[in-house]
């Protein structure tokens, strides 16, 4: 029997990340009346916490945030003393962040990988697309790999479930069942998901993987039990049949999203991956269930180098905002003449002020008198020589150094303009460009044309380059 403790001793524990979070499970519940479907709230047990009142009850209420804490305190630990294995950043929903109350799908990957946990229960995709931690995250910690976990709670939360369902009929399909509104609801998730994904490999990422979870059992819970008996589906057979569509459809999904990417997104199959008796609710499994999960997602990432490093900016002061999309586009929407123009300036005032660059975003000043526009453009079209030369070489090369960099970035080459313009930044400034240079010289190689097929390319860009000697000689 659990003994209780006083508030002070509960804090003491939850500030100190080497308590591990089994001694702390017997002093924190879900919250009933706060916690959704995959969104669980824990609070502390006032059966096992004396908590003192009100006011000690709503200073921690929110466990939470205090979870990740932990989890990432442990993961700066690791990397201090010299961690040399694998670097992860995982973004999700309750799959990768339960707090507390079980060893989730990064608990049992922890033990492999130095893992920095973005993810919080509950997070919609459109939630991790506009905090951005991602970006934020995947810039400052590096990581071989990005583990995404989302979808989950957008297409089960909220009582999405019941809207696309029909009600029961007799003789009618479980596929029947599913009406038209579940496929446009799921093909704009994706949307989602694909956007998230760019940013990702904007930002640096260059392997991301993703999961489909697995086949839930209804149980009579309020998240999927319930919602199916209001349709008047009560048959346990059928209602798992209802739910192995829907994770079908959705793992299905995923890989035709994944596909444009060019073999640097993986979808983890994690289906029939958790034993029937290891479910802990309707959407989570226990412990032991969420092992099997953790090593599918643990083998589709090995195949894809995580002992190789990626591409990434270096480290400064106020990192450029590369992965900002809003940002990139503006700058794929403005014309080479502006670009070069800026580029130019950029290097004036750098050469008389170095310190000038912590300042820098990627939005443009405006443009100065004509006289002095022409002198920019000529210095920034000296600047976009030098480094597209280099880029080309790294590009288009068949030497033996920089190998995983160059095949890095023939992959992606299939990505969308915005992605591109990042990952084309990232190598840039890996080959020494400047980081307050690097996106406007990328978003100029990008408006200029770029083909997927990387040997096409290097045939157009090689002849121009050629082209170009051959007017200096003259």
């Amino acid at each position: 029997m659990t003994h209780s403790i006083s508030r002070a001793e509960f804090e003491q524990m939850l500030m100190d990340p080497d308590v591990p979070d089994s001694a702390l499970r017997p002093y924190v519940i879900l919250d009933p009346l706060e916690s959704s479907s995959l969104q669980p709230r824990i609070i502390a047990n006032p059966e096992t916490v004396a908590t003192g009142g009100l006011e000690s009850a709503m200073a921690l209420a929110s466990l939470n945030g205090v979870a990740r804490w932990r989890r990432n305190q442990r993961y700066r630990a690791r990397i201090a003393k010299g961690w040399s294995g694998p670097k992860v950043v995982a973004e999700g929903d309750s799959w990768f962040q339960y707090p507390l109350l079980l060893d989730d799908v990064i608990d049992h990957l922890s033990d492999e990988w130095a893992i920095y946990c973005a993810s919080a229960a509950g997070d919609l995709l459109r939630d991790m697309a506009r905090q951005d931690e991602i970006g934020v995250a995947v810039r400052a910690e590096r990581p071989d790999i990005l583990l995404l976990s989302g979808g989950g709670n957008d297409v089960l939360g909220g009582g999405s479930l019941e809207r696309h369902l029909h009600p029961y009929k007799p003789g009618r399909s479980a596929a029947e069942h599913v009406n038209d509104s579940f496929d446009a609801m799921l093909k704009a998730t994706l949307n989602i998901y694909s956007d998230i994904i760019e940013g990702g490999l904007s930002a640096g990422a260059n392997t991301v993987v993703c999961h489909c979870y697995d086949y839930a059992i209804p149980n009579s819970g309020k998240w999927l039990g319930r919602p199916l008996a209001r349709l008047g589906i009560v048959d346990s057979a059928l209602q798992q049949q209802i739910l192995r569509i829907l994770i079908d459809r959705f793992h299905d999904g995923l890989v035709a999203m994944a596909a444009p990417f060019g073999g640097r997104v993986h979808i983890a199959d994690t289906r029939k991956t958790v034993n029937p008796g290891n479910w802990y609710d309707e959407l989570h499994p226990t412990n032991q269930g969420y092992k099997g999960p953790a090593e599918k997602i643990r083998r589709t990432a090995r195949p894809s180098g995580l002992e190789t490093r990626v591409i990434v900016p270096p480290a400064v002061d106020r990192p450029l905002q590369i992965a900002d999309r809003t940002a990139v586009e503006a700058l794929l929407a403005t014309s080479d003449e502006r670009l070069l123009e800026e580029l130019g300036r950029r290097e004036i005032v750098i050469d008389l002020d170095p310190l000038a660059a912590a300042s820098m975003s990627l939005e443009l000043t405006q443009s100065g008198v004509e006289s002095m526009g022409q002198s920019l453009r000529k210095l920034g079209a000296r600047i976009l020589s030098q480094y597209q030369r280099r880029l080309y070489d790294l590009l288009c090369g068949d030497g033996n150094d920089d190998v995983a960099s160059r095949d890095a970035l023939r992959d992606a080459l299939n990505l969308s303009e915005t992605a591109l313009t990042g990952t084309l930044s990232a190598a840039l400034i890996g080959i020494g460009c400047p980081p307050f240079l690097a996106p406007l010289i990328a978003a100029i190689v990008v408006r200029r044309g770029i083909n997927p097929a990387y040997q096409e390319t290097c045939r157009i860009w090689g002849e121009s380059l050629a082209e170009a000697d051959r007017e200096k000689q003259s």
